[in-house]
């Protein structure tokens, strides 16, 4: 038996709107699954969301901190290159 972070459960009470509620059931009866499942879904996918942003960002910061650095280090040391 299996007893994963990932197999165990939490219950989370949510407070909808009226009209983001009639959705979600369509969309939970179109996809023939249940409203836990696509709530759980589309959380996930949501927060994959939110962190593939945050890493495209630190990675944006990272390779402009790379080039300034570059930069820096380029200019100083173009004065001791031997051109032929």
């Amino acid at each position: 038996m299996e007893n994963s972070l990932m197999t165990q459960k939490s219950r989370l009470q949510l407070n909808l709107t009226a009209e983001l509620n009639d959705k979600l059931n369509a969309w939970a009866e179109k996809l023939e699954t249940t409203l836990s499942e696509l709530t759980r879904k589309a959380l996930s996918e949501y927060i994959e969301g939110l962190e593939r942003n945050k890493r495209e960002q630190e990675l944006a910061e990272a390779c402009k901190s790379y080039r300034q650095f570059n930069k820096k280090f380029s200019s100083k040391w173009a004065k001791f290159e031997t051109r032929l």
